[in-house]
């Protein structure tokens, strides 16, 4: 009866109506896997449907209840149609794969012909992704207010992991539409935005022996470095970057033996061979001292360095040492050229036509702004506008925040125009803003064509893009929301 029969594709989940009995097939060259077997047996082993000839047909097992599932944690409620309400990941190997249980409960039909598979990407602190993993276990069309999915995703851990109980790694999970990419909203209290995706700090990647044979870096060096330990090479290196930028990089090591206290420095030699220092560390954002190391090892080593603000511009070669704790050097390794800008950086408030004085989480302060707008016609609201709206950090900003800037509809809702991204179109992150400094961020506002003429009042601000969650905005020392109201469009 195709009628009433849903699909499990791959055998990645298993479904439980919200109460009731249900029936679950198998065909026996397509068998139930082994981490489902617990839940569908919860009531005992299958029946075994043979065909006449004697072969084996189907597996069939019959629950009359959901069974026990694992518990409900933090729900996380996604696009108002899913919730996902537990994650559980076991402990793997580099070079295996991370076993990953998702408890996700459906709380309202989607619209038709909709897709929302879901995806795990295993990351660590910095937000690099090592690997990921996309599944449509459950297709949305089959979804009906109230079943529980469990759904089991495997998550590669490649080779080179280093390894850590906790702390170094998450995964990040959520919903996403293959056919557009567009990711299903995570919503906080009252519906407002939360992310993209709810993360899971919970991972443990374990010791590996090393592969055999060994893979091979894009860049490939292959020399001793120190005693028991091989410098095998490197990924691509940055080959521009301006100051006060952070850039990454990533060192390819084997050990066969247990290693002594090394630092690892690197530097930038100009033209004149002057090393200018810019970092002394451990491996893995100094996480994974080298006499630490469980050998046999294979390790990637993944960092991050910044360019320091004095750094004139210039060319230069970056170059690795391994540092004995005398600063004996024991081994030197050139890793290719690196072309320096100087960050222009403005200090001194330039002329805006209406001043704010507000300030975002005590980090950064919207000075002020200046609004430029043309008309369609007579009796018409302005159609374009330019937007130049003029920031200054009062404190080193922590993060990168994204800016928004909504137009709001005349009733005061969200949104006839909106802008969401990092300032000056993703370019040049709050990260890399100095105290004091000077940043003005230009916004081109187009209206849809036939708007009622009205107040469309703007709203300015900050949030964190990882959660939704927006900056604070005092003025004068008193609190005042999560966003900065300006002047409406004018009418003509």
């Amino acid at each position: 009866n195709y009628d009433v029969i849903k699909w499990l594709p791959g055998s990645h989940a298993l479904v439980f109506s919200a109460s009731g009995p249900a029936l679950y097939l198998y065909p026996t060259n397509s068998p139930a896997p082994a981490w489902a077997l617990p839940y569908l047996e919860a009531e005992g082993p299958p029946e075994i449907v043979i065909a006449e000839n004697g072969v084996e047909l189907f597996h069939v097992y019959r629950l009359s209840a959901p069974p026990a599932l694992p518990v409900a944690a933090e729900s996380a409620d996604f696009g108002g149609l899913i919730a996902l309400e537990s994650i559980a990941s076991e402990p793997a190997a580099a070079g295996e794969s991370l076993p990953v249980t998702l408890r996700w409960t459906v709380t309202a039909a989607p619209p038709v012909a909709t897709a929302w598979s879901t995806f795990v990407h295993l990351e660590d602190m910095t937000g690099y992704r090592w690997s990921q993993i996309d599944q449509d276990g459950y297709p949305a069309e089959q979804w009906q207010p109230g079943e529980v999915i469990l759904e089991r995703l495997d998550v590669p851990a490649p080779p080179g992991m280093p390894p850590s109980e906790n702390g170094l790694y998450r995964l990040r999970i959520g919903r996403f539409d293959p056919a557009t990419d567009d990711r299903l909203p995570r919503l906080g209290p009252g519906g407002a935005f939360a992310g993209d995706s709810q993360l899971s700090d919970d991972v443990a990647i374990l010791h590996a022996p090393p592969p055999d044979p060994l893979p091979e870096p894009p860049f490939p060096v292959d020399e001793p470095a120190a005693g028991g330990l091989r410098f095998l090479g490197h990924e691509p290196m940055p080959r521009n970057a301006e100051t006060g930028e952070t850039v990454a990089l990533a060192l390819w090591w084997a050990a066969d033996a247990p290693l002594p206290f090394l630092q690892l420095r690197l530097s930038l030699v100009d033209e004149v061979g002057t090393a200018h220092e810019i970092g002394r560390t451990q491996p893995v954002y100094d996480t994974y001292p080298f006499a630490q190391w469980t050998t046999p090892a294979f390790v990637i080593d993944r960092q991050e360095t910044r360019i320091p603000d004095e750094l004139p511009s210039g060319d230069y070669r970056w170059r690795l040492e391994l540092v004995q704790n005398d600063d004996t050097v024991v081994y030197s390794a050139d890793l290719g050229p690196l072309t320096v800008t100087q960050t222009e950086r403005l200090f001194a408030l330039p002329p805006f036509a209406a001043p704010v004085g507000a300030t975002f989480g005590e980090e950064i302060a919207l000075a002020g702004y200046t609004l430029e707008t043309e008309f369609l016609g007579r009796n018409s609201v302005s159609s374009s506008a330019s937007l130049e709206l003029i920031w200054q950090a009062i404190a080193q900003p922590q993060a990168d925040y994204t800016i928004f800037v909504h137009v709001l509809n005349p009733d005061g809702t969200c949104c006839v125009w909106q802008s969401d991204a990092q300032p000056r179109g993703g370019a040049y992150p709050t990260s890399r803003w100095r105290p004091g400094e000077v940043v003005v961020d230009v916004y081109e506002i187009t209206l849809p064509e036939g708007a009622t003429i009205g107040d469309y009042e703007i709203e300015v601000g900050l949030y964190l893009a990882e959660t939704g969650r927006r900056l604070g905005v005092t003025v004068d020392g008193e609190a005042a929301g999560d966003a900065v109201r300006l002047a409406p469009l004018p009418k003509e």
